[in-house]
């Protein structure tokens, strides 16, 4: 079920997502008053010797699964014939975007860190010059589509964008910050696409065995190996049917009444479900302590906001004016510049990776020198991962001063 369907008071709920926002100010106030007790609320296993039975882990490693599902319906579509993304020009776009909104806000991280810092404290703080790289498709989607309006090829862009993002963060993870990636459990999500392939082949048009037989091992594949796991369905759903017309193009059937298609059928059962459960998803993450801030949240949030918004709209800009690449129907330069300052909400993401970057420091910095250091860091770049939220305000200023006309 969708917002429209709903009465226009429940429905403006749904449309603004405001579940997310109160379950994110809650944890706010919540870790402000007594940080302990939130903490523990949060991170206490709900069953006792069950290790992956906390809220946190719940939210973040199973709920979230059918929130990036549903944004992964999305992209899918785009990239169909027909669809906003269909052409190698518009497709590639993004790519160069993401490219700009990983180097921008990593460079601009270095450089502040080699500038304001020395000694041991340089040395530990580089060691964070991926937390500003990251995108919060959560919070970034939410205000991409109060900005542009939900239907917007803007937010497809967005979108593309997030994941891809997310998918280097994914290898920048395993790269620089783990030493326990089982490469191995890799072979289960290979065989969670491989049930989701034959499913294709079969026509089933059910979107269940897809979740069940493809999203389940894809699911421990992942866990196990050490990365999201809430990105399962992101390589199941491609998979799952979608609307075509007699041209073989992709067409919305959302637009008619009744939802025939598999990706469709998908997005509108989870769809309402999602939205009420991401009340959990803010109280589970954005619960940080304000007396955290520090040098290091002037240069996360610095990093974040102007080298993720400057880094992909000059990207961007390269790839249109030089490699002749196009912009997506509906957006130019004021539509993706607004684009890179919704894209600078590192939010939970950021948090999550600042939390592996010192949480689990590498042996170099495992030294007395550092521990202190460490310590105060991952609180003040965390601080700085949570200010980067005011940028989706700062997005729907410039909405409005730019006039962004909406497509919903």
């Amino acid at each position: 079920m969708s917002a429209k369907n709903l009465p226009r008071p429940i429905g403006i709920l749904f449309e603004y997502s405001a579940f997310l926002i109160v379950g994110s100010l809650l944890a706010l106030f919540w870790a402000n008053i007594n940080y302990d007790s939130y903490h523990g609320f949060v991170h206490h296993d709900l069953i006792s010797n069950l290790k992956h039975s906390s809220i946190h882990f719940v939210v973040n490693d199973i709920f979230m699964v059918f929130f990036f599902g549903i944004a992964m319906k999305e992209v899918t579509e785009a990239f169909l014939p027909g669809g906003s993304l269909s052409s190698f020009d518009k497709a590639a776009l993004p790519v160069i975007g993401t490219i700009g909104g990983v180097v921008g806000p990593a460079t601009l991280f270095v450089v502040l860190a080699l500038l304001f810092k020395q000694g041991h404290a340089q040395t530990a703080m580089l060691h964070g010059w991926a937390i500003p790289t990251a995108t919060d498709i959560a919070y970034s989607w939410l205000f991409a589509k109060i900005v542009f309006g939900a239907s917007h090829p803007a937010v497809t862009f967005l979108l593309v964008l997030a994941v891809l993002d997310d998918l280097i963060g994914m290898g920048i993870i395993a790269i620089f910050y783990s030493s326990d990636i089982k490469v191995m459990y890799l072979g289960l999500l290979a065989l969670g696409m491989a049930m989701a392939f034959g499913l294709r082949k079969m026509n089933v048009k059910n979107f269940w065995p897809y979740v069940l037989l493809g999203g389940i091992p894809a699911w421990f594949g992942l866990l196990y190996t050490g990365v999201h796991s809430s990105l399962a369905l992101v390589f199941i759903v491609p998979f799952m049917p979608a609307a075509i017309d007699g041209e073989d193009k992709f067409f919305d059937s959302e637009e008619m009444e009744e939802e025939h298609d598999t990706l469709n059928a998908f997005e509108h059962f989870f769809k309402s479900p999602v939205d009420i459960g991401l009340f959990f998803f803010g109280l589970a993450n954005a619960g940080v302590p304000a007396e955290a801030a520090g040098l290091g949240t002037a240069i996360t949030i610095s990093s974040i906001f102007f080298g993720k918004t400057f880094g992909i709209f000059l990207f961007s800009m390269i790839g249109n004016k030089v490699f002749k690449m196009a912009f997506p129907d509906h957006t130019g330069y004021k539509e993706l510049f607004v684009l890179g300052v919704v894209a600078a909400i590192g939010f939970t993401v950021a948090i999550f990776v600042t939390t592996v970057a010192f949480g689990e420091p590498p042996a170099a910095l495992k030294g007395e020198e550092f521990k202190g250091i460490l310590i105060a860091y991952e609180k003040e770049m965390k601080m700085g991962a949570l200010l980067s939220f005011l940028s989706g305000f700062t997005a729907l200023v410039l909405g409005k001063v730019l006039k962004i006309k909406k497509v919903e």
